[in-house]
């Protein structure tokens, strides 16, 4: 129950960072997907079902403030967290390179997602533009954010399993 209250408290957070904060920092229009990359680490260390509830929760969160189709960033970002949590069993403690390829991998997804249904779909057929212009900032911002975040989710998440440990191994408390 700590573990989800701490998630919540740290997806809320995240929620407001990207829409004020790093909206004002953005470069070549972009700025960092904090709730994919929180989505994505929490599927990575936690595994599908978790990954697919935060997931569910951010983009939920998304469509409230800022979806014009209710229901659309809640499923991007439910895949997201659902499919980075296939990689829970390959998950190793200090290895940050399969959450960042992960975590470009998602965020290209993502991208391309809303470019097939924004943009496409209305006959705007620039993919090269839109790539070198939104896609690829887009992702090398978020990954070098990700280096960052992904740390501090890390140590969190360490401290919540090594508390976790701690009280099943209380006499009081049966596990």
């Amino acid at each position: 129950m700590k573990r989800k209250v701490v998630i919540l408290i740290i997806l809320w957070i995240c929620f407001i960072l990207q829409t004020t904060v790093f909206k004002m920092l953005q470069f070549s229009n972009s700025a960092p997907n904090l709730l994919l990359i929180l989505t994505v680490s929490v599927g990575f260390m936690q595994g599908r079902k978790e990954g697919l509830l935060t997931g569910f929760i951010s983009g939920l969160m998304i469509d409230l403030f800022y979806g014009n189709l209710f229901g659309f960033y809640a499923l991007i970002y439910m895949l997201s967290g659902y499919l980075s949590g296939h990689f829970c069993d390959v998950y190793y403690d200090e290895d940050i390179k399969v959450p960042l390829v992960l975590v470009a991998i998602t965020d290209f997804g993502y991208n391309f997602v809303i470019y097939v249904t924004r943009f496409l779909l209305r006959g705007r057929r620039n993919f090269p533009g839109y790539l070198t212009k939104i896609i690829l900032p887009d992702i090398v911002f978020t990954v070098l954010i990700a280096i960052i975040f992904y740390r501090i989710l890390y140590k969190i998440n360490h401290a919540m399993v090594a508390r976790e440990k701690e009280g099943t191994k209380s006499l009081w408390i049966k596990g």
